[in-house]
């Protein structure tokens, strides 16, 4: 009788245990929470580019090295792999500390500049690991060394955008060339980065970077930002501490800028109409991805937005989230047509 007692228990906990692991509740919580008792501040604006500051009570993580610093320091190397893949990259942290990598955030040099393809959180002495990337310089596949940099730059978020929403190295190319043509950069080997280094760009960038760069000193409570362009979401960059968003705040606010400089100013976004969106993405479902680094990558889908968190011991290192039907939110009533990348991807659905 006891032993059929404890076959028994042991039977009930294996299936308690893969009952959990089916249905991910930690994560959707974690991360719906969260955005739930997320407070949207009053905006900082500038022509046609409105940035809501976010804080939130949430378990928070501890402070990362960014991707930046570390590859500055020589913490972490990174290198083609092999002769060089197209979507692939070898990182190695030779540090002690964990070092944080956002989708998005550009590798320069080697064959072609590439962005990471999802947020990463390198663990310690990790050894060499193979880091899924996107190209963002169609065009070259040359260079004299395998060995990248870094500049500190990230890619606009109507890269990130279409990265996100269709997975396809195509479309990234071609949202590459369409952002090097609203802003009226010309470059050669067509690299994304080329567009922080042209003049007229850096000219009409600068009272932007002006006037909103001290949000992170207006808000020292600001764990990341709600951006709107014209009437229209950009995107959420959340992050788990302040300290982690006040070091990547100045490469993303350049990011920013990039996509406001690329549209004509169209009306603009109200506090309603941020607080409606955030509620709305609480609804979401979450899936699980795999990540070559340390922590949990999910993917997030809700009916106004999609997007992925990065969770390291059960709580958040970085969200994102992208629109995904409606371009516009303005008011009680959702308006405007989808922008040309979801319709690809909506297209694709159906097939």
């Amino acid at each position: 009788m006891k032993s059929r007692i404890i076959r028994l228990l042991l039977l009930t906990v294996a299936a308690f245990s893969l009952w959990a692991k089916t249905v991910v509740p930690g994560p959707r919580l974690i991360v719906g929470e969260l955005l739930s008792n997320v407070e949207v501040k009053a905006p900082l604006r500038y022509e046609n580019l409105t940035i809501f500051p976010l804080s939130g009570d949430g378990p928070t993580t501890t402070s990362f090295l960014t991707l930046e610093q570390a590859i500055g320091s020589g913490q972490v190397l990174v290198q083609e792999k092999g002769s060089g893949q197209v979507n692939l990259v070898r990182m190695q942290n030779r540090g002690k500390t964990y070092v944080f990598g956002m989708a998005g955030e550009i590798v320069s040099g080697a064959k072609q500049d590439r962005m990471l393809q999802d947020d990463i959180l390198l663990p310690p002495n990790s050894g060499w690991l193979d880091v899924p990337v996107y190209c963002t310089e169609h065009g070259r596949w040359h260079g004299s060394s395998l060995s990248f940099g870094t500049r500190g730059q990230m890619v606009a978020g109507c890269v990130r955008k279409a990265a996100s929403l269709t997975e396809s190295q195509t479309e990234v190319w071609q949202e590459v060339d369409e952002a090097h043509a609203r802003v009226g950069c010309k470059a050669p080997s067509h690299a994304f980065a080329r567009v922080y280094d042209d003049a007229k760009v850096k000219e009409r960038a600068a009272p932007f970077i002006e006037r909103l760069q001290n949000l992170v000193s207006k808000y020292p409570d600001a764990q990341g930002v709600l951006v709107a362009v014209g009437s229209r979401v950009l995107c959420v960059d959340l992050f788990g501490s302040k300290g982690l968003f006040r070091k990547m705040w100045p490469k993303l606010l350049r990011s920013y800028v990039i996509d406001a400089l690329g549209e004509e100013p169209e009306g603009s976004f109200s506090e309603y109409a941020a607080r409606r969106f955030i509620r709305t993405a609480t609804g979401m479902e979450v899936s699980k991805r795999n990540t070559p680094g340390a922590g949990e990558l999910y993917r997030i889908s809700a009916s106004n937005s999609s997007g992925s968190a990065l969770l390291f011991m059960s709580a958040l290192v970085h969200l994102d989230l992208f629109p995904e039907q409606k371009s516009h939110l303005t008011g009680p009533e959702d308006e405007g047509a989808p922008r040309l990348e979801i319709r690809r991807h909506n297209s694709r659905l159906r097939e």
